[in-house]
């Protein structure tokens, strides 16, 4: 589970020092899409002992709605950005 906290790290900084919506979608993608990092954690619960897996999807799915919560509130702050941006160039 080291690992798993390790990529929400990564994955938590990547969005953070992310600048425009393009490199936000690739960095969700990165993360959480169909072969994303967090993806595989999940498909690697059926190599884990059946009484590890509980606790390790359930730590995994926290790690994602983490990880997605993050990727919501920068994507709310970078499009409030490009909006204030626009505005100011109209006047």
């Amino acid at each position: 589970m080291e690992a798993l906290a390790t990529l929400e790290q990564q994955a938590r900084q990547a969005i953070a020092a992310a600048c425009d919506l393009k490199i936000l979608d690739d960095i969700r993608v990165q993360y959480m899409g169909k072969k994303g990092l967090l993806t595989e954690q999940l498909k690697q619960l059926g190599k884990l002992p059946a009484d590890e897996r509980p606790q390790a999807g359930q730590a995994i799915n926290v790690a994602k709605k983490q990880v997605q919560a993050a990727i919501e509130a920068r994507k709310t702050e970078l499009q409030s950005a490009a909006l204030a941006e626009q505005l100011a160039s109209e006047r």
